[in-house]
């Protein structure tokens, strides 16, 4: 009979969602306090921030708890994490076309690597292994 090594939650992964679910709700938080600062900085311009930026701050708020939540429970929560994944790429393309219409800066580089892109390639890995565990499991009970 083959044994299957069994695959678990590493410590380092709940630690990573903790650490995202932490920061997330920081920039969040600044992001809703201050629009026209975080505005002003990623556009390079005195104009106005849009509505749509506190918006932005709710929903960066938002997936932080759901990060927190995840690293609780990992795999019976993992299909938030492809949500995660999948509101880190559609939006920093949203951003870029809704909030500062095409144009480009140094500054919104920046963002888009630190609060987006930094996080896909770890949450895709710690899913891939979630989606494996969950197999792992099925398997078990067969």
């Amino acid at each position: 009979m083959e044994q299957h090594a069994e695959l678990k939650v590493e410590p380092w992964m709940r630690g990573l969602l903790l650490l995202a679910g932490a920061y997330n709700l920081g920039w969040g938080f600044f992001i809703y306090n201050f629009p026209q600062s975080f505005y002003q900085w990623v556009s390079q311009t005195d104009s106005a921030s849009p509505g749509i930026i506190e918006w932005q701050g709710l929903g960066v708020m938002a997936f932080g708890l759901v990060y927190v939540a995840l690293a609780v429970y990992p795999v019976t929560l993992w299909y938030l994490l492809a949500i995660g994944i999948a509101s880190k790429l559609i939006g920093a393309a949203g951003f870029y076309w809704i909030v500062l219409d095409g144009v480009f800066s140094k500054q919104y580089l920046f963002h888009l690597i630190m609060n987006d892109l930094i996080w896909v390639i770890p949450f895709t890995f710690i899913l891939v292994r979630m989606i494996g565990i969950k197999q792992e499991k099925r398997h078990q009970i067969i």
